[in-house]
Formats: C-alpha cells, sequence, structure tokens
C-alpha cells in the first residue's frame, strides 16, 4: 500500500513489497527509502545511484528499489561488476542480453547491448540493477550512460566510495540523470536495534556503545563482531541484559573482510600502517622513518589513514576497527620493536615542555608507548603527567598503570596520588585507602586537603566508616593553614553531611564555602548545598546552585574532586528536577548525562550511577518498567564495585519498580538481606529505600504493614529535615490508603515549602479524602501535564469511582478510560487505586480505532490508516462507544484523555525491545544484517 506524508510527498516502506517472512524491513534508512519512493514514482521514473564504502548496505537498498518496482508491474534484471568480469568487454551484463556478435565493432556491440535491455518498449518501463558498478569495464559504462541518457531503461546502480576508487556514475548524477543516495553509517540508535535483534533482548548501553564505535556505523562490522562475540562467548546474558565481557578482538573471519576492503598493500605501506596500528597516533616523520613517503602518501589518498581530528598534525588509522585488526595482526616482537623505537622519541624529543604547557594532545597514546616499551627510565614526568590525565579522562586501567609505572620511577606524591584516584574510582576503597595512607608526604596544603578529601569519601561511601572519615578531615584540618585547602575540607565535610541525613547542616557548611568568590571547593560545595536544597525542598535555588557549580568545574583542572564533584553535581540536578515535579526536564536531562558519560568515558562505575539516574527518573516519572529496565541495567556493576555508595539506591528503586509491576518474586530479594557496606552510613536515601519496602508488601497484599512502612518513611524524613522528600512519600501513603492520617501534613507542607509540585499532592490527596470526583478529575489533568503519568492514572481511578457513587456514569466511564489509557502509557496494566475498579474492555483494536477518531480522523482516514475496511471502522467503534457509555464521536474528546487522543506517529521499522525478533533489522549481502 503507497502512503503518503502529511506533506503529500509518496513514502513508501522499503521492504513493504517484499513477501512477509523472508525479510525484515531496512534499519535506519528512511531517508533514503523517501528519495527511493519519490524516484520510482516520478513520472517519468528516474535513475538512482547508490554510493557508500564496502559493508554499509549499498546492495540491500538497490535490491529494494527493485523489488518495489517489480511491485508496481515493471520488469527488473540483476547484474553486478566483479574484478575478474572486468576483464571482458560487458562480462558482468553477459546474462542479460542473448546471442549477440562479439566479433562486431564496438559501435555495433553497442547498439546490440541496447536492443537487447530495453527490449521492444512495449508494457512498463524495465527497472536494470546493477551493483558495484565500479568494477564493470569501459564497454559496459558507455552502455549505461547511453541507456540512462535515452530514458528506457530506468537504472538502480551501486557504487562504493573510498580507498581512491573512481565513481563512474558520477556524471549521470552530475548530469541531473540520476539522484546520488549516500548510505552512510548507522546511529547509535539504530545499531542498538540490529544488536537487539540478533540476541533477542535487551543490550546493555556500554556494549552497544563500544559494538557501534568500533564498527564505525558499518552494518557488516557490526554484524561480524555480534556474531563473533555469540560465538566466542564474549557478547552473553548478564542477569536481564545481554552485555560484552573482556576485549573485543577481531574474528579471522573479520579480519579477511576489513583486509580485502583494505585491498593490496605493498610492503612498505603495510609497514607503515603497523606503526599508526600500535601506537593509536603519531607523527607522520615517526611513520616514515619506518616505511616511506610513498606508502604514507598512496595510504592517505585511499583514506586508509588521515589526519588528527585534534589538528596536532599526526596521523592516525581512519577507521576504529581497520586498528583493531592491523593490531592484532602485528607479531609481538614487531610490535615492541616499534613501541621501543618511539619511546626513544617520547623522553629524548622534548615531550616534557610540551607535557608541562598542557599541549600534548596525544599524552595517554605516548604515555602507554613508553609503559609497553618497557623503557620507563627518565619519563616519571611524562608517565605522572599521563597518569592524572587519564582519572580526568575516565580511563581508570590506563590511570593505574601509568601511576604505578610513575611510582615505581620516583614520582612521589603526585603519582601515588593518582594512583589513589585510579583504584578508588575502580571499586577497591580498602586499597585506595591502604595507598593514601602510605602516600609519601604531600608538598602543600592543596595535596594535604586533597588527599584527605579523597579519603574521606572513599572511606564514608566505600567503607562506612564514618568515624574514621571524619577523623581524617579533622586531622588534615590541624596541618593546613591555606585557606582554599580548609575550603576543600569544608566541601567535603558538606557532602559527608548530606549523605549521612544532615541535608540543612549540609547546606550551611557549603553556603560558607561559596561565599568566597573562587577556588577549587566551589563544585564540590555546589554539589552538598544543591542536594541539600533539593532534599528540603527548594529545587529552585537548587537547580540554580547545580549550575553554579557546574561553571565553576569547567574551571577547575585538578582531577582529585572533579570526579566525584561531576558525579555529585549530576545527582544533585536529578533529585533537584524529581522533587519538583518537573518530570519531562528529568527524564530528558537523566538521558543527556548518560549519553555524555557513555560518549566522552570508557567504560567505568559511572555508566551503572547515570543508569541509576535513568532508572530514578523513569520511575518518579510513572513508568516502573522503564525504570526496571535501566536499573537493571546497573545493578551488577554496582554489586561488583560501588566507590560511591549507590547499590542500596539501586536496589530500592529496582524493588519498588518491580513490585510495581507485580513481580513480586523479584522484589522481594532486593529488600531483604544484608546491606551494603556503605548503606547505614549514607542515610540520606534511607526514606526511599523504606518506601520501596512499603510497595513490595503492598504488591503482597499486606496492606497495613504497607501503609506502616510509609508512614515510617515519611517520619524519618521529617527527622532529617527532608520536606520535599516527606511529602512524596506522604503522598505515597494516600496511595496505599492512609489519606486521612496524611493529608493534614502534606497540606502543611504545601503551604510552607514554595514547590508547586508539593501542591499538586495536598490537592490530590484533600480531592481524595473528600471524595470529590471533580476535584480527582483536576488533579489527574495536572499530573498528566507534568507528566507524571502513574499518579494520574491512580487520580482517574478514584474519580471514576467517585463518580459510580454518585450515580453519574457517562463521567464515570470517562474517568475509567483515562485511567485504562494512562496506566497503558506507564506500561501498567494495575496500579493499588486500579486494582479496585472494573475497567473498560476496550480490546485493543477498538482502543486504536477509537484514539484515531478521538484526534479528528474521518472513517476513511482511520481504515487506509489501519489497512481495514470503512465498516470494520465503524464497527469498532460502535463497540467502544457501547462500553464507554458515550453515543457519538464527539463525546470522544471528553473521554478520551490527552496522552490517547494523540495520533501516534507510524512505528519506525524495527519495533521495540520485545519485538525484535521478529523486525527491525535486514539480511544484507552474505546474509549479514545491514540497514540498507
Amino acid at each position: 500500500m503507497r502512503t503518503r506524508t502529511s506533506a503529500g510527498e509518496p513514502v513508501v516502506p522499503c521492504s513493504e513489497a517484499v513477501p512477509a517472512g523472508e525479510r525484515t524491513p531496512l534499519l535506519g534508512r528512511d531517508a533514503a527509502c523517501r528519495v527511493v519512493a519519490g524516484a520510482l514514482h516520478a513520472d517519468p521514473p528516474g535513475n538512482l545511484v547508490f554510493a557508500g564504502p564496502a559493508g554499509a548496505g549499498r546492495t540491500r537498498l538497490a535490491r529494494e528499489a527493485l523489488s518495489l518496482a517489480g511491485a508496481d508491474g515493471r520488469p527488473t534484471r540483476w547484474a553486478a561488476g566483479t574484478r575478474a568480469a572486468a576483464q571482458v568487454p560487458l562480462g558482468a551484463l553477459a546474462h542479460l542480453f542473448p546471442a549477440i556478435d562479439t566479433g562486431a565493432d564496438t559501435l555495433s556491440l553497442l547498439q546490440q547491448a541496447t536492443r537487447a535491455v530495453v527490449g521492444d518498449r512495449a508494457g512498463p518501463r524495465r527497472v536494470l540493477g546493477i551493483d558495484d558498478v565500479h568494477l564493470l569495464d569501459p564497454l559496459s559504462i558507455t552502455l549505461l550512460h547511453q541507456l540512462a541518457a535515452g530514458g528506457a531503461v530506468g537504472l538502480v546502480l551501486t557504487v562504493r566510495t573510498g580507498n581512491a576508487v573512481q565513481d563512474p556514475s558520477a556524471s549521470l548524477w552530475k548530469d541531473g540523470l540520476a539522484t546520488r543516495v549516500e548510505v552512510a553509517a548507522l546511529g547509535r540508535e539504530d545499531a542498538e536495534r540490529l544488536i537487539g535483534h540478533r540476541v533477542d533482548g535487551e543490550v546493555q548501553m556500554r556494549t552497544v556503545e563500544r559494538l557501534w564505535r568500533l564498527s564505525g556505523g558499518n552494518p557488516l562490522y557490526l554484524h561480524e563482531l555480534v556474531e563473533d562475540g555469540l560465538r566466542t562467548g564474549r557478547l552473553r546474558q548478564v542477569g536481564e541484559l545481554w552485555q560484552w565481557a573482556g576485549e573485543v578482538v577481531p574474528s579471522q573471519r573479520l579480519c579477511e573482510i576489513v583486509l580485502a576492503h583494505l585491498g593490496d598493500l605493498d610492503a612498505d605501506e603495510w609497514r607503515a600502517l603497523q606503526v599508526v596500528g600500535t601506537v593509536g597516533t603519531c607523527s607522520v616523520e615517526q611513520v616514515l622513518e619506518l616505511s616511506s613517503p610513498d606508502a604514507v602518501t598512496a595510504l592517505e589518498r585511499r583514506r586508509v589513514i588521515d589526519d588528527d581530528v585534534s589538528g596536532s598534525g599526526e596521523v592516525r588509522v581512519a577507521h576504529p576497527l581497520y586498528a583493531e585488526v592491523v593490531r592484532s595482526l602485528v607479531p609481538e616482537a614487531m610490535r615492541q620493536r616499534i613501541r621501543r623505537r618511539l619511546a626513544q622519541d617520547q623522553v629524548a624529543g622534548g615531550v616534557g615542555a610540551a607535557v608541562a604547557a598542557g599541549a600534548d594532545e596525544h599524552l595517554l597514546d605516548r604515555a602507554a608507548a613508553l609503559v609497553d616499551s618497557g623503557t620507563t627510565a627518565g619519563g616519571v614526568a611524562l608517565l605522572t603527567a599521563a597518569a592524572r590525565r587519564a582519572v580526568v579522562r575516565l580511563d581508570l586501567p590506563l590511570a593505574e598503570r601509568l601511576a604505578r609505572a610513575a611510582v615505581a620511577e620516583g614520582g612521589g606524591f603526585p603519582a601515588h596520588a593518582a594512583l589513589v584516584e585510579a583504584v578508588r574510582w575502580q571499586g577497591q576503597p580498602a586499597l585506595a585507602e591502604q595507598l593514601a595512607a602510605a602516600a609519601p608526604p604531600a608538598g602543600s596544603d592543596d595535596d594535604r586537603a586533597r588527599l584527605a578529601a579523597a579519603r574521606a569519601l572513599t572511606l564514608f561511601c566505600g567503607l562506612g566508616d564514618v568515624g574514621r572519615a571524619r577523623t581524617v578531615l579533622l586531622e588534615a584540618r590541624a596541618a593546613v593553614r591555606d585557606d582554599g585547602a580548609r575550603g576543600l575540607l569544608d566541601a567535603t565535610e558538606a557532602m559527608l553531611a548530606f549523605l549521612g541525613g544532615y541535608p540543612l547542616r549540609a547546606v550551611r557548611q557549603g553556603t560558607t564555602v561559596l561565599s568566597v568568590p573562587a577556588g577549587p571547593a566551589r563544585p564540590l560545595a555546589a554539589a552538598a548545598v544543591a542536594a541539600g536544597l533539593a532534599v528540603t525542598g527548594r529545587t529552585g535555588q537548587a537547580l540554580t546552585t547545580v549550575e553554579e557549580g557546574r561553571l565553576a568545574l569547567e574551571s577547575h583542572p585538578d582531577p582529585a574532586e572533579r570526579v566525584y564533584a561531576r558525579m555529585a553535581l549530576a545527582q544533585a540536578e536529578i533529585l533537584a528536577l524529581g522533587l519538583s515535579g518537573l518530570f519531562g526536564r528529568l527524564q530528558q536531562r537523566a538521558a543527556e548525562l548518560h549519553q555524555q558519560n557513555l560518549a566522552t568515558a570508557p567504560e567505568w562505575i559511572g555508566d551503572a550511577i547515570s543508569s541509576v539516574h535513568r532508572g530514578w527518573a523513569a520511575l518518579a516519572s510513572g513508568r516502573p518498567r522503564v525504570a526496571s529496565r535501566w536499573l537493571a541495567e546497573a545493578l551488577p556493576a554496582l554489586q561488583e564495585r560501588d566507590p560511591v555508595g549507590m547499590l542500596s539506591t539501586c536496589r530500592a528503586g529496582l524493588a519498588a519498580a518491580r513490585a510495581l509491576v507485580g513481580d513480586v518474586g523479584a522484589a522481594r530479594p532486593l529488600v531483604d538481606g544484608s546491606q551494603p557496606a556503605g548503606a547505614e552510613a549514607i542515610a540520606v536515601f534511607e526514606p526511599l529505600r523504606r518506601m520501596a519496602q512499603a510497595w513490595v508488601a503492598s504488591a503482597e497484599g499486606r496492606s497495613s504493614q504497607a501503609g506502616a512502612l510509609v508512614l515510617e518513611a515519611a517520619a524519618l524524613a521529617a527527622r532529617q529535615g527532608q520536606e520535599a522528600v516527606e511529602a512524596v512519600l506522604l503522598h505515597g501513603g494516600l496511595r496505599l490508603g492512609q489519606g486521612p492520617r496524611v493529608v493534614d501534613r502534606l497540606c502543611r507542607r504545601a503551604e510552607r515549602l514554595d514547590a508547586p509540585f508539593v501542591a499538586d499532592l495536598a490537592a490530590h490527596a484533600t480531592a481524595a479524602v473528600a471524595d470529590s470526583a471533580e476535584g480527582l478529575d483536576r488533579a489527574s489533568s495536572r499530573f498528566e501535564q507534568t507528566g507524571a503519568l502513574l499518579f494520574a492514572a491512580d487520580a482517574a481511578t478514584e474519580a471514576a469511582s467517585a463518580y459510580e457513587r454518585r450515580g453519574e456514569r457517562r463521567a464515570a466511564a470517562a474517568a475509567r478510560l483515562r485511567a485504562a489509557t494512562l496506566a497503558h502509557e506507564c506500561g501498567l496494566t494495575q496500579t493499588p487505586a486500579l486494582e479496585a475498579l472494573s475497567l473498560p474492555g476496550l480490546t485493543a483494536r477498538e482502543r486504536e480505532v477509537a484514539r484515531l477518531a478521538g484526534a479528528g480522523m474521518r472513517n476513511q482516514a482511520i481504515a487506509d490508516r489501519l489497512v481495514v475496511s470503512v465498516r470494520t471502522v465503524e464497527s469498532h467503534l460502535s463497540s467502544a462507544y457501547a462500553k464507554l457509555g458515550i453515543s457519538s464521536r464527539a463525546d470522544l474528546g471528553a473521554v478520551l484523555p490527552a496522552a490517547a487522543r494523540r495520533v501516534p506517529d507510524r512505528p519506525r521499522t524495527g519495533g521495540d525491545a520485545r519485538t525484535r525478533g521478529r523486525h527491525g533489522v535486514t539480511a544484507g549481502r552474505g546474509g549479514a544484517p545491514s540497514s540498507g
């Protein structure tokens, strides 16, 4: 079926003409599909050229175009260029011709071939598809140009780009005889869908990021990486998610594919590629010493190596996978020889001055080559500087290697401090404390304060040793005199006060530090103040303070507090957005922070922490299934290492999410048993952990215990001064049947706090206790506007019950439908409120038809969209009217909530994680999944 966009242009899904079951839809090629449909359905139809690198999916897109042409009744033929066939005139196209006189002159041969392809011109215009036209012989190219100029045959061509390949089709699209379609790399989301399809499940985001970046978005490379991971067991299911364990080592098959794409390399070219592949980036002069100028020029011309993006004048391998393949094929003896040769340049070539000036963009590569060469003597300054930078860039295993090498070379306190940070963030708090305690004396007050801050946070968060953490800070305070150093100790104390459940104290102490115009303590102090402001109900001030902290962080070069301060500021921002009721912004910001982490850092514990943020954002917004997915991703990593004490919070959130979706068996173990070492120390999140226990008890049917637990949690939050958190917990008590006991306290909090979200919670509680149907309807609408969909569903359910008690059946039906629709948006079928109400039993098709009709679509348009008859649409509407207690289409606007009246977009090819086994990825050449 041909469809049109709102602008009126034809848009035909590229797999539409393919019989069901034979292929799955294309992935990530929506724009290309629109171009294909436009060209094929133009008058007259146009020619197409698909251009892209090897493995990008050019062939699949060309075959899809031919399939669409065939579905329109146009005869199609296919041919493919090869190096062997190119040795014979018209060799690749020979099967398209009947017996022709091969002894004829060139002109006669072209005329015979043209007649054979064009035919008698009766019927629809033929379409000829030719793969890899860059491999055709000159006579075949001439024939294609004549066919394009004549217009009697449609052409669908593919041409490879890169490796200095000439494009024989260039004159066609330059002269307007064809449309060139660039087949670009897959985006990260499409890569995620491709991997998810293959494993038939959800994939850890870091795994997606690693494979996408390594493959460069090339579908063939990505497919081979996934297949090799499954074959070797490196890509395996851990809990609910698939993830990659260990290094990514290219398989022999993938190496052969990449080498074929690289083409023939002579000895000098291969040697130059070995040098660059071994060390990552290096100067052209260093490559020339081990190869030749002609080799470097040839590799650059073929785009195998290119200039480094930093503008340093150095070169690197052009594709990440090329580097991995080359590195895997270079013998270890050769790698060592290359490293030693380059290491001599590192120590003797004036690298120290560049490091001191901060001008060495490839410091980590140089230092790693130095360590790998085994010749670190004389390179202590380089190693120490590189270790510190590796900490900032969160390449922690490398930071530890470099720091240990620097310590061995006598690096002193700076090297020891970098080693402490590297070990600490790899989740080894006991070892980090041992190394810190054994470090040589610091040379300045700043260094003493930084080490003390790191030790205190490690002892408190990683080991749960509150007393020792405070002692370390007291001892440092007695030893330092510098105001800036004392400010850092004060900021650390403020952060410990917040974590320990004293947010008001954290605000007071941190504000004192922020009163100083500048200083290294400002980012950490801002994080403590912002977090304290958020939980005490001053969320607007909290968000402003977060921004101040980030500005201070940008100008703060030292890695010791930078890593922790960045994470603490993110945590404060997430808390403030959630407690202010800005749920749309909350989810967006959590996703942004998560993507920034994946894009700017290697795998580290920040992956799990940013996943906790996304899970908490989804849970606060009323999407427990989404929350469960993110928290389940974070849990295994935090169980293995937890340098900031987030495990208990993650477990509590996951327990609540699973309880809300009815998965009691999975929820109960998360709130039972012993807590992690730092859980008792980090008391600020204890009220939320008790709330999770209440939801689990409710899911198990123990309502009275659930109510008692939520009231205990609210009381604890009140004792700690967490008034905003207390309000949220009191509202939870309302949802667990404790309305009369919480409404007054909640209203008092709304009067005391300048917080619109708390006012919304109080309005809901007041309406529920008063059994005000109209008030509950208003509360539901308000919650929906802010994005608190689960709250909106519960309020609508309560409104339906109130209307029923008053005998207002139509209003009750509208509220019931609203509740069901909102619960569906949350991914739920039941909530504590929904369990008490019989919801209207619309079928999935009735709900879909009602949604489209409520959005204003006419019956014919609905029938066209759903590919059914108008009579079927009318039948579904009539049934929906009867179930909803309404009599006409005009009533749908009143009974459908805003979320249901939005016309859903057409499903993207690929579907979600639950349908990946049936949709979402195509088979490219050789059976490999392809995007085109």
